[in-house]
């Protein structure tokens, strides 16, 4: 059969992160739009993150800018 997997460009952000005392003023999402107008410009299809379980903040912010949940990755300590 066909294969229907095809090559595609994923923009990583490993971390955003803004001073709690600036928080709420339009820094974060700034620096996001400058990430997203990059990754346009140069061919990326996708942007993918990690966000800690239970970091509502970082969660209710990356889903403002337009994320949603893509997998859910687990551990176990040893």
């Amino acid at each position: 059969g066909k294969n229907n997997l095809r090559d595609f460009l994923t923009l990583y952000i490993d971390d955003i992160c803004v001073d709690e005392a600036a928080r709420k003023s339009g820094v974060g999402t700034a620096l996001f739009e400058y990430v997203r107008a990059f990754a346009k410009e140069n061919g990326v299809y996708n942007l993918t993150l990690n966000v800690w379980d239970k970091n509502d903040a970082a969660q209710a912010f990356y889903e403002k800018c337009g994320f949603h949940i893509q997998k859910f990755g687990m551990e176990t300590i040893l």
